[in-house]
């Protein structure tokens, strides 16, 4: 573990105890009770019912166990499956990979460089796209929003994080599925996350209100030329935009968008009996151990 992640870990530390009162049920679910899932290697995926429909999820070797957990929950409460995909940042080792072909058999993990390898002549037409996906390393995240897009010739895209606790079965976004994606759906934020451009100008706050904890789209509704035309007026020297640069992207580049219902789909809303899903985002990760665990333990662990 280097500095900066022993700086992360203790800033969530103090978190859970000051601001959520919860500090030992942090330190006990995240160092005693998460890590059990590593104990208990049997399959948890189900098997892919909806061809048109692929599944990505970008993901780091860090939060292998959370990915596991959260992925366990996503599978016990959906019931329209696609084939999924993992986007390695890089740091999955094969290690990695074998414990995570051991719960999920039929996931397809792609690495950066794969990627990079194969799908090089499909970003010669786009040639902003592929300068920022191959020449810019602090924009680890438009992993997460061009290799899916070229990777999978499904119709449907959904596009999952790894930090998300599923609670109950999603009927909106199932039923959108159903209905061919028409429209894309992603997560309403808890604030506005902005983007910076060369000129001094920002991105909307419409768009800035958008997260990409979930995002579904038809393939058809994903407009590459407002991509290209975004992604090459981003100020690439303001460190803040690495963090949401493709979820602004998103907000601009998709069709007929719209939000899922937040009162069922949020991030900062407490967790009650409504709750499908919610998105612990880095500001509110320490409640991933805290109160989802709590939640999805007996479903995944069982």
């Amino acid at each position: 573990m280097n500095w900066s992640r022993i700086k992360l870990e203790l800033f969530y530390i103090h978190k859970s105890f000051l601001e959520y009162r919860k500090g030992f049920k942090y330190l006990k679910n995240k160092y005693f009770l998460a890590p059990k899932i590593l104990k208990r290697r049997r399959v948890l995926e189900k098997p892919i019912n909806f061809k048109d429909l692929s599944i990505h999820i970008l993901s780091s070797h860090k939060d292998l166990i959370m990915l596991i957990w959260s992925l366990g929950s996503f599978y016990q409460h959906m019931r329209i499956i696609g084939q999924v995909y993992l986007h390695s940042d890089g740091t999955i080792t094969n290690k990695d990979e074998k414990i995570i072909k051991d719960f999920f058999p039929s996931i397809k993990i792609i690495k950066p460089e794969q990627f990079l390898k194969f799908y090089q002549s499909n970003l010669k037409s786009y040639p902003v796209i592929k300068k920022f996906r191959t020449k810019y390393p602090q924009f680890f995240l438009l992993k997460k929003i061009i290799d899916p897009y070229f990777i999978s010739d499904k119709n449907c895209h959904l596009i999952i994080d790894s930090d998300l606790g599923w609670f109950k079965e999603p009927i909106e976004l199932e039923e959108e599925i159903k209905n061919r994606c028409q429209n894309s759906l992603m997560l309403l934020n808890n604030r506005p996350c902005y983007v910076t451009f060369w000129n001094g100008t920002k991105i909307s706050q419409e768009k800035a209100n958008y997260n990409s904890g979930i995002v579904l789209y038809r393939k058809d509704n994903f407009n590459l030329k407002k991509l290209s035309n975004y992604l090459s007026n981003i100020d690439i020297y303001n460190p803040l935009n690495k963090h949401f640069i493709e979820q602004a992207g998103y907000a601009v580049c998709l069709e007929n968008l719209q939000f899922l219902p937040p009162k069922y789909y949020t991030i900062a809303q407490p967790l009650d009996n409504r709750i499908i899903l919610k998105h612990y985002t880095s500001p509110r990760r320490p409640l991933f151990y805290i109160e989802a665990l709590e939640k999805i333990k007996e479903v995944v662990l069982r």
